[in-house]
């Protein structure tokens, strides 16, 4: 016994046909689509306000008993987008960070606290990967770490350099050859 259509054209439920079903899931993508265009935009580029950071470095320097360091002449591509300087426990640390002409982040890390504690925060799991030599200083290369997966290391007296970060092996030499006391 086959079920023909009411008086209305539609079919009683229980009894639609692959095409109604087609249709249904048809008009669901169709939705679908139009939600995931109205809310998926480009991200504009993100705003990069440089900052002055002599303040920051002028106590970092005022308290460390270390020679502090920060970039001279990197050049107009390098903007400094944070600094600070603490002390804690009576070590004195410095941070300087930089968005690099490629657009990538390069930091300077430096303190006279703990050494293994220090490079653990910026280069946890990190493997040494040889020895570079920048302005006649000898620098270790640090590979694979988290959170910064590149990251060059040199120790003088007390105190631990790193020049960190996710831009090229070449622009972190670059920094790390600008760095002045």
């Amino acid at each position: 016994m086959t079920e023909t259509p009411t008086s209305s054209g539609k079919r009683p439920r229980g009894f639609e046909t692959a095409g109604d079903m087609v249709r249904s899931l048809a008009l669901v993508l169709v939705v679908v689509v139009v939600v995931f265009l109205l809310t998926v935009r480009d991200e504009p580029d993100q705003q990069i306000t440089p900052i002055d950071y002599t303040a920051q470095l002028d106590a970092a320097r005022t308290q460390a008993a270390y020679d502090v360091l920060a970039p001279v002449g990197l050049g107009a591509g390098w903007r400094a987008t944070s600094a600070r300087g603490s002390t804690e426990g009576g070590a004195v640390t410095w941070h300087l960070g930089l968005v690099t002409p490629a657009d990538d982040y390069a930091a300077v890390e430096q303190s006279d606290g703990a050494r293994a504690t220090f490079l653990d925060e910026f280069t946890s799991g990190s493997e040494r990967a040889g020895q570079v030599t920048i302005d006649g200083l000898a620098w270790q290369r640090l590979d694979g770490g988290e959170p910064e997966r590149r990251a060059l290391l040199r120790t003088s007296g007390a105190a631990t350099t790193l020049v960190a970060g996710s831009a090229s092996w070449g622009e972190l030499r670059r920094l790390a050859a600008s760095l002045r006391p």
